[in-house]
């Protein structure tokens, strides 16, 4: 059996509707304000952090400037990853079907959950660096250009694939409940068998309307803000970034429940066949 766009759509926006109000309570409350913090720091510390007399600094300039800037604010990229993190977490445990937990039950659920995320986290970014250094550093390090070139063009569906695979493992540790960072990973990958084109085709779609949403919502808030002045406007980009962040959580968190209800159904059904 395979995942069905309209029925995985249909029943996100039918959680987002049922629980919005809680889902933009942490939202709001562990994404939006942080992340709105943080874009009001960054541009002012880029700005300091790069200075000179260029007004219109080189490559070599703004690299060096968002190495120091990294270097200087990690703490403040770390804590709100880890916010991002947890209130997705405490989002997935409301659309928990068996459980209506209260905000501080969810939040305790999150907190508990947090360090399986970053676990399953960790091993994802390893899983997707390591054909990168097999396929084209070493090659690369090794003065073997035309390998590391091969190596450039398997890498990049290797790594969609594997992106698409591991999609749902946030979405197992938050709905499921899973402590065990591999197995969330191997949780994932089963539920995806055999529907990665069709979940690559979905979340095609997802970002380019997501894109253009995107588009539209900051011409508009850059032309409202505009009429106040430089101030005005970093202060408005600021917030626009951060409820663009706390909403996009808010959907995500909804469209990943659905497709792991979907695919959840499909795979027991297809067990069931099987046996």
């Amino acid at each position: 059996m395979k995942f069905d766009f309209d029925k995985g759509w249909s029943e996100a926006l039918a959680m987002i509707r049922s629980n919005f109000g809680l889902l933009a309570t942490i939202a709001g409350v562990l994404i939006f304000l942080p992340s709105a913090f943080a874009a009001i720091l960054f541009p002012d510390a880029s700005l300091q952090i790069a200075g000179g007399n260029s007004a219109q600094p080189d490559m070599d300039q703004l690299q060096a400037a968002m190495q120091t800037l990294i270097a200087e604010y990690w703490w403040l990229f770390l804590i709100v990853f880890l916010l991002t993190s947890l209130a997705q977490l405490a989002m997935f445990a409301f659309m928990r079907r068996r459980a209506s937990p209260t905000v501080g039950e969810a939040l305790g659920t999150a907190a508990g959950l947090l360090p399986s995320f970053v676990g399953a986290y960790i091993l994802q970014i390893l899983a997707l660096t390591g054909p990168y250094v097999l396929l084209v550093a070493l090659p690369a390090f090794a003065g073997l250009a035309p390998i590391a070139v091969v190596g450039a063009l398997v890498i990049i569906p290797l790594v969609i694939y594997l992106m698409i695979k591991f999609s749902l493992t946030t979405a197992v540790i938050g709905l499921e409940g899973e402590r065990n960072p591999v197995a969330a990973l191997r949780r994932s990958w089963k539920l995806t068998k055999g529907n990665s084109f069709r979940l690559l085709g979905f979340y095609l779609l997802l970002a380019v309307a997501a894109f253009i949403l995107f588009l539209i919502a900051g011409w508009v808030v850059g032309l409202v803000f505009s009429f106040g002045g430089p101030e005005t406007v970093s202060f408005g980009t600021a917030l626009f970034a951060g409820v663009v962040d706390a909403l996009s959580s808010v959907f995500m968190v909804s469209i990943f429940s659905a497709i792991h209800a979907q695919l959840s159904r499909l795979s027991v059904a297809d067990d069931s066949l099987e046996a």
